[in-house]
């Protein structure tokens, strides 16, 4: 683990094929000194505004096309639209789709890559504190559906990932804790220790964000160790649904107004209370991980006027059998348990108990 931690590049192993992370310092450079005239630039429109300077002379170079990267543009027509533009460049299925953006920009341009000349190979700069730290590994896309939220998908790891550390530093606060509740989420699946390390320094992170690089490296590592297992999240890699079943619903509620990884971070603390109640954990254990995540959580409160459109959220969850909520729970840092849950008057008064003391 030293060793990886250490060097600028991690290695994944896939059923695809092996791929890998590499950690770059000078943005330009690499763009023109590693691609040929087969390489096509798929850029969030929103990235490029901020580098304009750093990117203007990569697409002067090679075929460019601008995508929105609005969670709105997550669809099957939207692709379409991407696919047409790329069909307007003359796309061959000898190039490389080269995306810059976040994780909009990757499962929009995963999800392409996969299908057109029944596939093409793709390479990946994220620019989200989340796509660096989480989404860029794993090999899962997923697009929206009309009104279902990532029904559609595909398994298609990018041949190469470049993380650029500066694009970090364009992030607003809100965008930081959210990819430091993803990152929390990997370290208390992993152990105790790794998350102290980081809450330890959450305040100089959002002063100075590049103090996390190091922590990206981990995070990725922690989840590098589950995908090589169960790259198709049949099994083990379900363990990483941990904070997400009650936290997707509270981004749903609240129209994601609260972004994905605070809600997360709020979830993760849900978990644990419901695995104090049922004695998987101590109260000591349960305050350990509060007095970290608290200081991630953003102002939520389940109350009796939102807690039958929450539960109704939560019903829609994915990894539900039958009237059974499916979820995460834990039995300490490290130990994570699937469990299925009844939502009855006893489940929502818990959910109220909790958010009247948290």
């Amino acid at each position: 683990m030293e060793d990886l931690l250490m060097s600028d590049k991690i290695v994944i192993k896939s059923k695809f094929k092996e791929y890998d992370v590499e950690f770059i310092y000078d943005l330009t450079d690499h763009l023109l000194n590693n691609f040929d005239e087969s390489a096509v630039l798929v850029i969030d429109s929103h990235v490029y505004a901020i580098y304009k300077n750093e990117l203007s002379a990569v697409t002067e170079k090679f075929r460019t096309v601008f995508l929105a990267p609005e969670e709105s543009a997550k669809t099957v027509d939207y692709a379409q639209e991407i696919i047409e533009k790329l069909l307007d460049c003359t796309v061959r299925k000898t190039d490389t789709l080269v995306a810059i953006g976040g994780g909009i920009t990757q499962d929009i341009v995963a999800f392409i890559s996969s299908i057109i000349f029944r596939g093409v190979n793709w390479v990946f700069y994220p620019t989200t504190l989340l796509a660096q730290a989480d989404s860029c590994i794993g090999s899962k896309s997923s697009i929206n559906f009309k009104k279902y939220k990532n029904l559609l998908g595909t398994f298609n790891p990018p041949n190469h990932i470049y993380i650029y550390p500066v694009f970090l530093k364009s992030l607003s606060e809100s965008e930081i804790r959210s990819g430091i509740g993803e990152i929390m989420h990997y370290f208390l699946n992993d152990d105790l220790e790794k998350a102290e390390r980081l809450m330890a320094v959450h305040q100089e992170i959002l002063k100075d964000v590049s103090i996390i690089v190091p922590f990206i490296k981990e995070s990725l590592l922690v989840k590098k160790a589950i995908i090589e297992i169960d790259e198709f999240d049949t099994n083990i890699r379900h363990i990483f649904n941990y904070g997400h079943t009650f936290g997707h619903a509270i981004e749903a509620i609240t129209n994601y107004a609260i972004p994905h990884g605070q809600a997360v971070s709020i979830g993760m603390n849900i978990a644990n209370y419901f695995s104090l109640e049922k004695g998987m954990i101590t109260k000591e254990v349960f305050l350990k991980m509060y007095e970290l995540l608290k200081l991630n959580m953003p102002e939520f409160k389940i109350t009796n006027d939102n807690i039958d459109i929450y539960c109704g959220a939560l019903s829609k969850d994915k990894k539900n059998v039958g009237a059974k909520l499916g979820c995460i729970l834990t039995e300490g840092p490290g130990k994570m348990k699937k469990c299925f849950m009844e939502m009855d008057d006893a489940f929502k008064t818990s959910l109220l108990d909790y958010s009247q003391q948290y």
